[in-house]
Order: structure tokens, then sequence, then C-alpha cells
């Protein structure tokens, strides 16, 4: 007996994505008898079924993140589902009837109340068939479309109107009425918190097709770029860790960009970078690697130091850069360090010092890797530099940028010794002394903190973070300044000429003689030692037996106390 109408109906519904076997003839995926709920073919224990390959669950698995995911709730506290057609793989390569189950799955976590779904149609490379469309909407259950609220389709397509249309025409009128088709993401931010959402770059290009900039409903402040540091981060870093934006492009271009060829010279879309920019500026959910770009996050982050209000390197420090001892090729020789470290950095916000050496460090891996991205230290200081001043004069920021030396020399920027005529043409820093005393620019000290980076930078406590025990470092003296000489007063004293790194052990250079308490009408006079014919043994012999109290003094240290 052939099969009837709906026996034909349950196979079709029942057919892989794929060929298989023809209606009525006997195969795994053939039905003889009606059926009350959608069974996958997978669940049958199907042999053949597309889906069933070696390494098919994990690719399912890696494109479930994409296609859909969860973005918060809606104005009325509604769990938020976003479906992005721009993530569905090509059908050749991943069964869809996996990646519907686990469609299927995500949805039962929010179908038991109601819910509300974005989809956005816009930068779909591959479509469906009919076939799986119809299986797709079958295997909704009535919980599936009841809880469901709304259904908002963003640059939706003719295929997506059409195919909307024809199953709130054809199946349920009352589905096609939950229904809503948005034209711009503008529009979108006033039925959803938009930036709530973690926006594609396809859904961006489709956007700017209808509208150049993104307006929310309430104008919203810049929030990153173009505010200054301390407001941020605070004065000495306690508010906050490094703005979220130059957090996201490190990660990002740590994890998947160290071997771009050209980073931080290369330009991305300039379309597409302002409104990434915009993005962070709202406060939106922003998520780097879905952008495939590392060209983009590293724009990102020189534009948001060429935006800062102040400039890394004021103006006002350049005759400080102008007096650092040029580098030289020795990598014994550590005056260019020492004074760096010790003079030009303490120069800098405590904030701005943090940011920079989160900067810097990545800028240190990328040079690592200049085999393949062709950016070595003096490279990465050329486009970097330009960012980092903004002064009066264009000219003056113009030849503090200068960097010195030969492409050719990768290592060191600085040529050999025996070329010195071609290095004065350079004004390559090959000599010392006072012939390169007030020549030295930023370039070549940038350069210098990128080939050398963990000898001039301390390790930079994160505030946000918690504190890790650690050992200290001590560096005992024998004899150290007292408080009342002036070098005393220069070293203690002074908030400007703050060292950055721990140096002394305060408990361990506290003598024993010290934590005795004297007792008695003598005790501002005699010396603790005094009561006994032992403890007078120990007594120094220069008879200094008394000493005045004297607050102690402990280093600065960026991240912890003063």
């Amino acid at each position: 007996m052939p099969p009837s109408l709906r026996q034909r109906l349950a196979a079709l519904s029942l057919a892989p994505s794929f060929p298989s076997t023809p209606l009525g003839t006997a195969g795994p995926n053939s039905l003889t008898g009606s059926r009350k709920s959608f069974v996958p073919p997978w669940k049958r224990g199907s042999s053949h079924v597309a889906g069933n390959e070696p390494g098919e669950k994990e690719r399912v698995k890696e494109l479930m993140g994409k296609v859909i995911f969860q973005a918060g709730v809606d104005y009325e506290t509604r769990p938020m589902v976003i479906m992005c057609a721009s993530a569905l793989p090509d059908p050749q390569a991943v069964s869809y009837d996996s990646l519907l189950s686990c469609i299927m799955s995500y949805l039962d976590l929010y179908v038991e109340s109601d819910y509300t779904v974005v989809f956005f149609a816009a930068g779909a490379k591959h479509i469906p068939s009919w076939n799986w469309i119809w299986r797709a909407y079958r295997s909704l259950s009535r919980k599936y479309r009841k809880n469901l609220k709304r259904l908002y389709i963003v640059h939706s397509s003719f295929f997506s109107k059409m195919l909307f249309s024809l199953a709130g025409a054809v199946i349920s009128p009352k589905f096609f009425r939950k229904i809503v088709y948005i034209n711009t993401l503008s529009d979108l931010a006033h039925h959803v918190p938009l930036t709530q959402i973690d926006i594609t770059a396809e859904v961006y290009k489709e956007n700017l097709k209808y509208e150049k900039e993104v307006t929310m409903p309430i104008p919203i402040r810049a929030s990153l770029f173009g505010v200054p540091l301390e407001e941020l981060m605070g004065y000495d870093g306690e508010k906050d860790s490094i703005p979220r934006v130059v957090k996201d492009a490190i990660q990002y271009i740590r994890e998947s960009g160290l071997n771009e060829e050209g980073l931080f010279r290369r330009s991305p879309s300039s379309s597409l970078l302002k409104q990434v920019q915009e993005a962070y500026d709202r406060g939106q959910v922003v998520s780097l690697p879905t952008f495939d770009d590392p060209h983009l996050a590293s724009v990102l982050l020189k534009k948001y130091l060429r935006d800062l209000p102040d400039p890394v390197f004021p103006e006002t420090i350049y005759p400080i850069i102008r007096q650092c001892p040029m580098p030289s090729e020795d990598p014994t020789d550590m005056s260019t360090i020492i004074y760096i470290r010790d003079t030009l950095f303490p120069q800098l916000k405590p904030c701005v010092y943090i940011l920079l050496s989160h900067i810097l460090q990545l800028l240190h891996e990328v040079s690592l890797h200049s085999a393949s991205n062709r950016m070595d230290a003096r490279n990465l200081a050329i486009v970097i530099c330009p960012n980092l001043v903004k002064g009066s004069n264009p000219l003056k920021d113009v030849t503090i940028c200068a960097v010195p030396g030969d492409s050719t020399h990768e290592n060191n920027f600085a040529p050999p010794v025996s070329d010195a005529s071609q290095a004065a043409s350079f004004g390559s820093p090959v000599s010392n002394g006072s012939a390169s005393e007030g020549k030295t620019t930023l370039g070549a000290i940038l350069v210098l903190c990128i080939q050398r980076y963990y000898e001039i930078f301390d390790e930079v406590q994160d505030r946000s973070e918690p504190v890790r025990p650690s050992p200290r470092r001590f560096s005992r003296s024998v004899s150290p300044p007292a408080p009342s000489s002036p070098s005393a007063i220069s070293t203690f004293g002074s908030k400007a000429s703050r060292p950055l790194s721990l140096s002394m052990d305060d408990e361990d250079s506290v003598d024993d003689a010290m934590l005795v308490m004297p007792i008695g009408p003598n005790a501002n006079t005699a010396s603790p030692l005094s009561a006994g014919e032992d403890s007078a043994k120990d007594v120094p012999s220069n008879g200094m037996t008394t000493f005045p109290y004297q607050p102690r003094q402990r280093k600065v240290v960026l991240g912890g106390e003063e």
C-alpha cells in the first residue's frame, strides 16, 4: 500500500539537509507511521546521516557561540536571545541537522518563560534549504511559539521577508503578528537595549547603507576616547584597571595577531573603525575576535593614545628627554636605562606609567615575532611615537619623534662603530659623552624600551586585581645617608623623584636595640643597652648610643603604599 499524504509530509520533514533516498522507499530516514513529535535522525541511530562524522560535534559547538547567544534582558526584563545569519556555516561542511538540535537545546533554557529574539539577517553567506526551514519550524513546539513575545528582524533581506510572511500567512497568523522589522540599529535601540548586544562586523557594514551614525534614544557622553586618563583610572590607578579598549586590544593581539604582517602599520576600514570606536564610547559590548582583524585592534590602540587630552609625554618634559644619554649597542651599558627608569619615567603620572608599561610590553612581544610580522623595535617606535606626543609646535613633535638608525639593523638601531661618519648622518647614537648630550629623541628611547623592556620596567601591580604575595627584593647598604643630609632629603622627601621599586627592607634594617622601649627618667638620653654589662658590649664604638626618633620613610611603589 503506498504511503498516505500525511506520511509523505512527515517523511519530508525528517529528511536530512543532504540528498537521501526517495520518498516511499525503504531507508533509515523513511517513516511508515504518523508521529506526534519531531525525532531527529541522529537520535535514531542512523549510521550514514550527516552529523555523525568525527569532529562534527566539536565544529557545531564552536559555531554555536556565533550563531545564537544571549545578550542580557530587554526593557521589560525578558531574556534577549540574539541570532546572526552571518554566522551560518557552509552546509557542505557542517550538518544543519546537528546545528538545529543545538539551537533547540539552547532555546530550552528560556522557553519556559517569556523571551525575545533579535535576528540579524544581514551578511548571510549561506542560506539553508526550504526543506530544512520547514523542519525547523515544525520542531518549534507550542511552548517555543507561545512564550516568544517579540521577534525583531534587523536588516531583513528579500529571502527573510518572504520566508516569515509565508510562515505567518499560511501557518500561523498569530505568530506573524509578533514579528517586527527593523531597518537600522538606531531604530533597534528604541526597542531593546542596544549596548548589551555584541554586534558583528557584517551588521555594522550593512547598517552603514542606511545611516552614517548610530544614535541612541538618550544621548550618551563619550566614556573612553578623549576622556582624561585620571578620570578613568585615578591618579595612582586606584579607580580601575587600564581602559577597556586598551585591555581588549592587547588581549586580542596577543592571542591572534602577533604574527600579522604590518601590525600597527596597516590600517583597517575607516568606516568600521569609526563604528567600533562609537560602540566603545556608548559602553556597548564589543568582542574584537568577532571582527577577525588584528589591524583594527592595533589602530584602535593608537587612536586611543592619540585622542587623550593630555599626551603621554607632555611638552614640558622634552628637555628631560633631550638630556638622556644616547643609547649604545653595548648590552652592558646601563646609563640610559638608569636615566629612563630613575629620571624620565618618574616625571609621568602613575596612571600614565601603568598604561605605558602595558603598551610597551605588548610592543616588546610583537618585536619578538618580527621575522613573520616584519615589525621590529625600530619600526614599532616609528608608528607608535607620534601618538604619544601632542605639543604646541608640530615641528618640535616631529623632531622629538625621530627614530635614528638604519632599517637593516633589526636588533639594535645603532650602526657599527666603524661607520661613524654614516652614523653621524643618521644621528645614530654610537658615541658617548658631551657630543651626544641634548640630541636624544623620544623615538630612540622607545626603541630601547621595546628591546630591553624587562630591564627598564619593574612589575606594576594592578590595583583592580588581587594582590599576589611575592618575595621582595632588598639591597642593603652599609652606611645609609642621614635623614638630615641633602641627599637624603632629595631621595626621601621629593615626590617628583620617586623611585619605582622597593629597594630597602624597613623591617630588616631596624636594629634590635631600637625595639626596646626605654623606661625611667633618663629614657630620652640613656642608651637602651646601658642597663647591663653584656649589653654594653654591643654598643657601637662610634659613641652613638642614642637615636632621635625619625618617622620611617618608604619609597614609593606603584600599586602599593607610601
